[in-house]
């Protein structure tokens, strides 16, 4: 009776392997084929912006197009929808790999050919405050990390090694790109509706009305989308806050240029800048 229970076991687990090989791999196909199917990236790592990028865009093209208001959040919808070039937005594995583990700062691809045939948007943002914002991410919004602020920026798997190495890999790449076109976070605070301009233009949207424009980025003010996402307005479970009497859960947290002041102790603040002394940070620091 054993050995019959061995063998069942055994098919079982043979079966639920290869169910699990047979969803990875439709998976994995179905990336192919969007990848395929896209013509431009906005690649950043994570909390530099994108989602404020992403609303940007999405206002404009569906204030511009007539478009559904459903569609604002998924960028490669539509841009399709727009006629423009097809976008995807990425962290290129700088995020959650497969739902359950971020890579470690020496174990990111150096390899970036899969973007030689198309147009690279590089969304770049002053690293002291991407490390605060992304430690509430971590902490508060996804339950992946326990440890302090002062381990965190010091950990190979989500400290400041990994956004240099991440930065240092994709300057020495930028010329793989048919074109390459480097957005700084800073720069849409100061003129939001400025980048906003020059990113769809990129993207292949040469004829805005001012007046859209100015609405989008009134729409996506830091004001209007915490309470919207407060509020459910999204209806995604990224975009919603964790806890909604805790403002530092919310996806939408401050977006305030310097803050890290406000999180970061002077030893973390130098450690920081030793590293970027010895690493290296291709891009302008703020």
């Amino acid at each position: 009776m054993r050995a019959i229970n061995n063998i069942l076991n055994t098919k079982q687990e043979g079966l639920e392997y290869y169910k699990l090989r047979l969803k990875q791999t439709s998976r994995y196909l179905k990336k192919q084929y969007k990848h395929w199917k896209t013509d431009a990236y906005i690649i950043s790592f994570p909390k530099s912006g994108r989602t404020w990028l992403r609303i940007l865009i999405g206002k404009t093209l569906c204030e511009r197009f007539n478009l559904p208001e459903e569609i604002m959040l998924d960028t490669h919808k539509v841009t399709a929808a727009a006629g423009i070039l097809r976008t995807q937005m990425t962290h290129d594995d700088s995020s959650i790999i497969g739902g359950y583990k971020y890579y470690r700062y020496n174990e990111l691809s150096t390899d970036k050919r899969k973007y030689s045939k198309k147009k690279v948007i590089f969304l770049v943002r002053n690293v002291k405050d991407i490390l605060v914002s992304f430690y509430f991410q971590v902490t508060k919004r996804e339950g992946y990390y326990t440890g302090s602020i002062s381990d965190f920026i010091r950990s190979d798997r989500y400290g400041i090694k990994k956004i240099l190495t991440f930065y240092n890999i994709w300057h020495e790449n930028r010329t793989v790109p048919k074109e390459f076109l480097r957005l700084r976070y800073e720069d849409m605070h100061k003129n939001p509706g400025e980048v906003l301009v020059k990113t769809i233009k990129f993207l292949g949207c040469d004829e805005v009305d001012e007046y859209i424009i100015r609405k989008a980025v009134e729409f996506a003010s830091f004001t209007n989308m915490k309470k919207m996402e407060k509020d459910g307005f999204f209806k995604r479970d990224s975009i919603r806050a964790a806890n909604i009497n805790d403002d530092e859960s919310y996806k939408v947290r401050r977006g305030i240029v310097g803050g890290y002041e406000n999180y970061l102790s002077e030893g973390d603040i130098k450690y920081i800048d030793h590293a970027i002394k010895e690493m290296g940070y291709p891009f302008e620091q703020v």
